[in-house]
């Protein structure tokens, strides 16, 4: 299994995914799985894809929910789920690195977003309240897609 954290650390809220890899180190949650932090390089995902093992990919992203709130889906709900990624600020989103992967036939077959509703994607503000309170959800999402 491959998990994958994806935006800025030093914005606010987009960082999640960060603090999620370092629960999961801390706590030695998924023993042998590799745990990379793609920062707000979505693209860099290409090369660390792997088809035949679990894919994780963790990040802040507008959904129209309340902050903290969790939701889980596939690639092919990307777009009808995240209503703005502000990865695309940076170079690619998600979207556009999984069609690529697909073009290219890297596209691995098990992949799971979990995507975090953000309270405030500012500088140097640290997590929020309800993203910090929603760590242990996205560790637990994961874990039931690492037995299912």
């Amino acid at each position: 299994m491959k998990i994958f954290a994806v935006g800025n650390s030093f914005y606010g809220d987009d960082g999640v995914g960060v603090a999620v890899l370092e629960r999961i180190r801390e706590a030695n949650t998924f023993p042998g799985a590799e745990l990379f932090d793609a920062s707000t390089d979505a693209l860099a995902l290409l090369d660390k894809f792997t088809p035949g093992e679990l894919n994780v990919i963790i990040d802040a992203a507008e959904m129209g929910l309340e902050p903290g709130e969790v939701a889980a889906f596939k690639p092919d709900e990307v777009k009808v789920k995240i209503q703005s990624d502000h990865l695309s600020m940076h170079g690619f989103g998600l979207g556009e690195t999984f069609q690529m992967a697909e073009r290219l036939g890297t596209m691995p077959e098990k992949v799971l977003i979990v995507g975090v509703q953000p309270a405030r994607i500012e500088i140097n503000q640290g997590l929020s309240e309800p993203v910090k309170a929603a760590l242990p959800r996205i560790i637990s999402l994961i874990e039931a897609e690492a037995t299912a």
